[in-house]
Protein backbone atom coordinates (compact mmCIF):
# COMPACT_ATOMS: atom_id res chain seq x y z
CA UNK A 1 0.00 0.00 0.00
CA UNK A 2 1.23 3.75 -0.70
CA UNK A 3 2.59 5.37 2.29
CA UNK A 4 1.05 8.93 1.94
CA UNK A 5 2.55 11.87 4.32
CA UNK A 6 0.50 14.90 5.64
CA UNK A 7 1.79 18.14 6.63
CA UNK A 8 -0.44 20.74 8.26
CA UNK A 9 -0.60 22.62 11.40
CA UNK A 10 -4.45 22.33 12.49
CA UNK A 11 -5.60 19.37 14.38
CA UNK A 12 -9.49 19.37 12.48
CA UNK A 13 -7.23 19.11 8.88
CA UNK A 14 -5.42 16.03 9.86
CA UNK A 15 -7.93 14.71 11.50
CA UNK A 16 -10.16 14.85 8.33
CA UNK A 17 -7.27 14.03 5.51
CA UNK A 18 -6.29 10.68 7.72
CA UNK A 19 -10.41 9.76 7.48
CA UNK A 20 -10.70 10.22 3.72
CA UNK A 21 -7.39 8.73 2.81
CA UNK A 22 -6.72 5.89 5.22
CA UNK A 23 -9.18 3.26 3.14
CA UNK A 24 -6.92 4.39 0.10
CA UNK A 25 -3.55 4.38 1.95
CA UNK A 26 -1.34 4.40 5.03
CA UNK A 27 -1.22 7.93 5.83
CA UNK A 28 1.10 9.03 8.20
CA UNK A 29 1.45 12.23 9.78
CA UNK A 30 4.38 14.88 10.12
CA UNK A 31 3.00 16.47 13.49
CA UNK A 32 5.69 17.17 15.35
CA UNK A 33 7.67 20.69 14.58
CA UNK A 34 10.94 19.44 16.08
CA UNK A 35 11.25 16.85 14.05
CA UNK A 36 10.89 19.39 11.07
CA UNK A 37 11.86 22.77 11.62
CA UNK A 38 13.85 23.35 8.68
CA UNK A 39 12.77 22.27 5.22
CA UNK A 40 16.14 19.73 5.01
CA UNK A 41 14.60 17.88 8.09
CA UNK A 42 11.42 17.66 6.63
CA UNK A 43 13.38 15.62 3.52
CA UNK A 44 14.82 13.20 6.53
CA UNK A 45 11.84 12.77 7.83
CA UNK A 46 10.17 11.80 4.65
CA UNK A 47 12.85 9.15 4.27
CA UNK A 48 12.81 7.92 7.83
CA UNK A 49 9.07 7.37 7.13
CA UNK A 50 9.55 5.66 3.48
CA UNK A 51 6.85 7.90 2.14
CA UNK A 52 5.96 7.82 -1.14
CA UNK A 53 4.25 11.12 -1.39
CA UNK A 54 3.62 13.97 0.24
CA UNK A 55 0.33 16.41 0.79
CA UNK A 56 1.46 19.64 2.25
CA UNK A 57 -1.16 22.82 3.60
CA UNK A 58 0.63 26.04 2.29
CA UNK A 59 0.14 28.42 5.52
CA UNK A 60 2.27 26.36 8.05
CA UNK A 61 4.28 29.55 9.21
CA UNK A 62 1.23 31.49 10.24
CA UNK A 63 1.28 30.93 14.46
CA UNK A 64 4.65 30.02 14.48
CA UNK A 65 4.14 26.50 13.75
CA UNK A 66 6.88 26.54 11.59
CA UNK A 67 8.74 28.79 10.04
CA UNK A 68 8.64 27.80 6.42
CA UNK A 69 5.70 27.89 3.71
CA UNK A 70 4.14 24.75 1.93
CA UNK A 71 5.71 26.13 -1.42
CA UNK A 72 9.33 26.26 0.23
CA UNK A 73 8.55 22.55 0.57
CA UNK A 74 7.69 21.69 -2.81
CA UNK A 75 10.71 23.99 -3.26
CA UNK A 76 13.21 21.74 -1.27
CA UNK A 77 11.80 18.49 -2.25
CA UNK A 78 12.02 19.13 -5.92
CA UNK A 79 15.84 20.14 -5.37
CA UNK A 80 16.79 17.58 -3.29
CA UNK A 81 14.59 14.61 -4.03
CA UNK A 82 13.94 15.12 -7.95
CA UNK A 83 10.80 14.10 -9.27
CA UNK A 84 9.32 13.06 -5.85
CA UNK A 85 5.57 12.87 -5.34
CA UNK A 86 4.12 15.86 -3.54
CA UNK A 87 1.28 18.58 -3.99
CA UNK A 88 -0.81 21.17 -1.81
CA UNK A 89 -4.35 20.71 -0.12
CA UNK A 90 -4.65 24.50 0.72
CA UNK A 91 -7.85 27.00 1.84
CA UNK A 92 -6.24 29.72 0.07
CA UNK A 93 -5.71 28.26 -3.69
CA UNK A 94 -4.91 32.14 -5.31
CA UNK A 95 -2.27 33.10 -2.19
CA UNK A 96 -0.79 29.50 -2.72
CA UNK A 97 -0.73 29.30 -6.69
CA UNK A 98 1.26 32.82 -6.88
CA UNK A 99 3.94 31.32 -5.29
CA UNK A 100 4.14 28.03 -6.65
CA UNK A 101 6.23 27.29 -10.09
CA UNK A 102 4.02 24.72 -11.05
CA UNK A 103 0.34 25.60 -10.13
CA UNK A 104 -1.01 22.31 -11.28
CA UNK A 105 0.47 21.11 -7.71
CA UNK A 106 -2.54 22.72 -5.62
CA UNK A 107 -5.69 21.63 -4.76
CA UNK A 108 -8.35 23.22 -3.10
CA UNK A 109 -8.35 21.56 0.71
CA UNK A 110 -12.34 22.13 -0.06
CA UNK A 111 -11.87 18.75 -1.87
CA UNK A 112 -11.74 16.82 0.99
CA UNK A 113 -13.70 18.80 3.59
CA UNK A 114 -17.08 19.23 1.12
CA UNK A 115 -16.70 15.17 0.86
CA UNK A 116 -18.25 14.32 3.94
CA UNK A 117 -21.76 16.14 3.69
CA UNK A 118 -22.48 19.10 1.70
CA UNK A 119 -24.83 19.67 -1.04
CA UNK A 120 -21.82 19.18 -3.69
CA UNK A 121 -20.75 15.96 -2.10
CA UNK A 122 -21.05 13.90 -5.10
CA UNK A 123 -19.08 16.40 -7.40
CA UNK A 124 -16.54 16.27 -4.38
CA UNK A 125 -16.84 12.90 -4.33
CA UNK A 126 -15.67 12.33 -7.94
CA UNK A 127 -12.84 15.05 -7.90
CA UNK A 128 -11.41 13.08 -4.63
CA UNK A 129 -11.56 9.62 -6.14
CA UNK A 130 -9.89 11.62 -9.69
CA UNK A 131 -6.73 12.89 -7.38
CA UNK A 132 -6.46 9.49 -5.51
CA UNK A 133 -6.05 8.06 -8.99
CA UNK A 134 -3.60 10.72 -9.27
CA UNK A 135 -1.57 10.20 -6.50
CA UNK A 136 -1.29 6.77 -7.47
CA UNK A 137 0.21 7.05 -10.88
CA UNK A 138 2.26 9.69 -9.55
CA UNK A 139 4.04 7.24 -7.15
CA UNK A 140 3.80 4.59 -10.12
CA UNK A 141 5.77 7.17 -12.26
CA UNK A 142 8.16 8.00 -10.10
CA UNK A 143 9.56 4.38 -9.45
CA UNK A 144 9.16 3.78 -13.48
CA UNK A 145 11.56 7.39 -13.67
CA UNK A 146 14.17 5.85 -11.14
CA UNK A 147 14.14 2.24 -12.53
CA UNK A 148 14.44 3.12 -16.12
CA UNK A 149 17.94 5.43 -14.93
CA UNK A 150 19.55 2.88 -12.68
CA UNK A 151 18.68 0.13 -15.58
CA UNK A 152 20.04 2.27 -18.85
CA UNK A 153 23.29 3.31 -16.14
CA UNK A 154 24.09 -0.57 -15.22
CA UNK A 155 24.37 -1.23 -19.00
CA UNK A 156 26.46 1.62 -19.93
CA UNK A 157 28.76 1.02 -16.58
CA UNK A 158 28.78 -2.82 -17.80
CA UNK A 159 29.86 -1.99 -21.55
CA UNK A 160 32.71 0.31 -20.38
CA UNK A 161 34.97 -2.37 -20.11
CA UNK A 162 34.81 -2.30 -23.83
CA UNK A 163 34.84 1.30 -23.70
CA UNK A 164 32.01 3.85 -24.52
CA UNK A 165 31.56 6.27 -27.17
CA UNK A 166 31.51 10.37 -26.66
CA UNK A 167 27.68 10.07 -26.57
CA UNK A 168 27.33 7.39 -24.37
CA UNK A 169 30.08 8.50 -22.10
CA UNK A 170 27.79 11.92 -21.77
CA UNK A 171 24.61 10.09 -21.54
CA UNK A 172 26.30 8.15 -18.51
CA UNK A 173 27.31 11.32 -16.83
CA UNK A 174 23.50 12.92 -17.27
CA UNK A 175 22.60 9.65 -15.69
CA UNK A 176 24.67 9.65 -12.65
CA UNK A 177 23.95 13.63 -12.32
CA UNK A 178 20.19 12.76 -12.18
CA UNK A 179 20.35 10.10 -9.95
CA UNK A 180 22.34 11.90 -7.42
CA UNK A 181 19.46 14.77 -7.79
CA UNK A 182 16.73 11.96 -6.66
CA UNK A 183 18.55 10.84 -3.93
CA UNK A 184 22.03 11.76 -3.09
CA UNK A 185 22.02 9.14 -0.36
CA UNK A 186 21.57 6.56 -2.64
CA UNK A 187 23.75 8.01 -4.73
CA UNK A 188 26.51 9.87 -3.24
CA UNK A 189 28.66 10.49 -6.54
CA UNK A 190 28.66 14.05 -6.68
CA UNK A 191 28.11 15.72 -10.18
CA UNK A 192 31.60 17.61 -9.27
CA UNK A 193 33.32 14.35 -8.95
CA UNK A 194 32.12 12.72 -12.26
CA UNK A 195 33.76 13.21 -15.43
CA UNK A 196 33.97 11.50 -19.15
CA UNK A 197 36.61 10.40 -20.53
CA UNK A 198 37.70 13.09 -22.69
CA UNK A 199 37.16 15.45 -19.60
CA UNK A 200 39.79 13.27 -17.78
CA UNK A 201 41.93 13.37 -20.19
CA UNK A 202 41.92 17.01 -20.95
CA UNK A 203 42.97 17.52 -17.69
CA UNK A 204 45.61 14.89 -17.28
CA UNK A 205 46.98 17.16 -20.81
CA UNK A 206 46.89 20.21 -18.45
CA UNK A 207 48.36 18.62 -15.45
CA UNK A 208 50.90 17.86 -17.37
CA UNK A 209 51.37 20.79 -18.88
CA UNK A 210 51.73 22.47 -16.05
CA UNK A 211 54.44 20.16 -14.58
CA UNK A 212 56.43 21.02 -17.54
CA UNK A 213 56.28 24.67 -16.81
CA UNK A 214 57.26 24.24 -13.35
CA UNK A 215 60.30 21.85 -14.37
CA UNK A 216 61.16 24.47 -17.10
CA UNK A 217 60.45 27.47 -13.85
CA UNK A 218 63.51 26.39 -11.72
Amino acid sequence: MITIGYLDEANNPRYTFNRVFKQDFNVKMLDNPELISTPDDLINQIEEMNLDVLAVDYKLADGGWLPYNGDEVVKVIWEKKRYFPVFMLTSYPSDAMSKMENVFLVRDKSIITDAKNSSSAENSEQSLDFLKEQIRKSVENYKIIITKREKRARELEEKQVQGLSFEEENELLELHMELHAIDPKANPIAPADLQTTAVKKLQEMVDASRDILKQLSK
